[in-house]
């Protein structure tokens, strides 16, 4: 090959380099090009949120102060210490009990669980919970009354011990939301703090805010629960100011599920709901008495009992069932508990009589004695019977409305007085300034005390009622000390003889709790008496549809 031929050759080679540099270079600055998944690629995972409706109204994010904020606190982020099964029984959850003379309860964790910022859950926590809750809340100043000391055994045990013995002492157990002690033993005043600290738990759920304007509150699945992380990975709570706006809601799809502690929605919206595609009920007996009109046993003339069964004749058992809870009931007997209790005792069904609630009136020197067509007491002043109700609840106001009716209808002037909550709770459980009232009571508060009601009857207890009968009181003695569960049922029998024969309270029917949600976009609640379908295993188990 000639020399000319050799420098061609040369030539053209660095041209090539030449240009395949230049090339290079170019694509390097050009963007990548949109690739296909392939098929062994993960798509996208859609978060799973859940969107529950309530009309049980937060004012104040904090769990001590704020009634319903300590519900759902003790739903999603704090754990309590026992569960209500879905048979109602009480099992252990964070931590075993046990017993020798029901005065000594040893409390031992069985869980490895942690605080939301990290921190393990130790025995030191659940020693400083009971006796720093009996002694800055009033509410567990109620629950923990027979505490005497809690005592720290080991990292994992502590031992409580009672000034009398409680057999019902676990029972407690199950409202308590374990706190953790670094951060409110530092905290004086639990009902005025707002360190952003106060909101760690060691539940499903950690907490993701409040806000008031919008009427939202977010919880955020917690990864490091020790049962692992939850089927669900928000949780959107949705505050409504009536019945009528959440159920729109609902029928909207803009929520999933309502929620109402301890009961389900006003059964006079059944009908509606029945018309809507989508929608599912969960129906379940009511263990609590849905309602009851309660007396101040310890005030003129609530204290007599021929006044109160008096009142009870005068009362139209039927409307209620009908006009309130729209055929979802049936009407009580005497002995105040509800039939789906396994202590139930047949008694007759309470039933109006008119006339002999006038009689009966009478001979207790009610009459009109100006001629103005209303009682007056038996020395001629002016008698007025006053209800009190929450104004918070509408089928409460609807219900009073009919009380006053079948009461003036024996000619007894009534004053319906409706207050908020918070009002209601502090009279009610504390200062015990009313005539009557009218009030639910709940699954837990059925169990507690010596369990039967008791904790609303007796007057050394929250005792809405005011009952400081002793045969009542020493009875509900008996039934705290007793073990053996034949007795038991015997001592609970013989407190619905008492229920019938005084008529502390009058129960106005007995209910189912109607549970409705979308089935379209949820489903696999677990229902417990205690907490509904929002109880700890819902978590577990519940499916969000997208």
């Amino acid at each position: 090959m000639s020399g000319g031929s050799s420098a061609l050759r040369v030539a053209l080679i660095a041209i090539f380099v030449i240009l395949g540099i230049a090339v290079a270079a170019f694509l390097s600055l050009r963007p990548p090009e949109a690739t296909t998944p392939t098929s062994t690629e993960a798509a996208p995972v859609k978060e799973r949120v859940l969107t529950i409706g309530t009309t049980n109204i937060v004012k104040t994010d904090n769990l001590i102060k704020d009634y319903y904020m300590g519900i759902f606190a003790a739903i999603f982020t704090h754990d309590p210490l026992v569960v209500v099964d879905q048979g109602g029984d009480i099992v252990p959850y964070l931590v075993n009990w046990s017993t020798k003379d029901l005065k000594e309860w040893e409390l031992k964790l069985i869980r490895n669980a942690t605080w939301h910022d990290g921190k393990p859950v130790t025995a030191e926590d659940l020693a400083f919970t009971i006796t720093y809750l009996k002694e800055k809340s009033p509410s567990y100043a109620i629950h923990f009354q027979f505490v005497k000391s809690v005592e720290l055994k080991d990292s994992r045990t502590v031992l409580v011990k009672l000034d009398r013995e409680w057999v019902s002492f676990p029972v407690g157990l199950a409202a308590t939301r374990l706190i953790p002690k670094h951060v409110w033993s530092k905290v004086d005043d639990p009902m005025t703090y707002s360190g952003e600290d106060r909101h760690i738990g060691c539940g499903p759920f950690k907490y993701g805010g409040f806000d008031p304007a919008s009427g939202t509150m977010l919880f955020v699945a917690n990864r490091d629960y020790w049962r692992g992380p939850p089927n669900v990975d928000k949780v959107i709570l949705k505050f409504y100011g009536s019945t009528d706006a959440m159920l729109m809601a609902l029928k909207k799809g803009d929520i999933a599920v309502t929620y109402a502690y301890a009961s389900g929605v006003d059964p006079a919206y059944v009908p509606s709901l029945l018309e809507e595609k989508g929608i599912s009920f969960i129906i379940q007996p009511n263990f609590g008495v849905d309602n009851s009109l309660w007396f101040n046993c310890k005030r003129y003339p609530y204290n007599m009992s021929a006044f109160r069964r008096a009142i009870a004749y005068a009362l139209d058992y039927g409307s209620y069932v009908t006009f309130i809870a729209s055929g979802y009931a049936k009407v009580p007997t005497a002995g105040w508990i509800p039939d789906c209790w396994y202590y139930y005792v047949k008694k007759p069904s309470l039933a109006k009589n008119i006339s002999l609630a006038k009689s009966m009136l009478d001979s207790l020197g009610f009459i009109d004695r100006d001629s103005d067509g209303w009682r007056d007491y038996p020395n001629g002043s002016a008698f007025t019977m006053k209800i009190l109700v929450r104004s918070d609840i509408a089928l409460s106001a609807r219900l009073a409305e009919l009380i006053k009716r079948d009461l003036e209808a024996v000619n007894i002037r009534t004053q319906i007085v409706p207050v908020d909550l918070s009002t209601f709770m502090t009279i009610v459980e504390h200062t015990k300034d009313f005539d009557t009232m009218i009030s639910r009571t709940t699954f837990w508060g059925m169990i507690t005390h010596a369990g039967a009601g008791t904790l609303y009857f007796d007057s050394r207890s929250m005792g809405w009622a005011n009952v400081g009968d002793q045969r009542y009181h020493a009875l509900v003695d008996e039934i705290l000390r007793t073990s053996d569960q034949t007795r038991i049922r015997e001592l609970y029998e013989t407190l619905q003889d008492l229920y019938a024969d005084n008529m502390y309270a009058i129960p106005l029917y007995w209910g189912k709790i109607i549970q409705p949600y979308r089935s379209d976009m949820v489903d696999g609640f677990v229902y417990n008496p205690m907490y509904g379908i929002l109880g700890k295993d819902t978590w577990f188990s519940v499916v969000v549809k997208t």
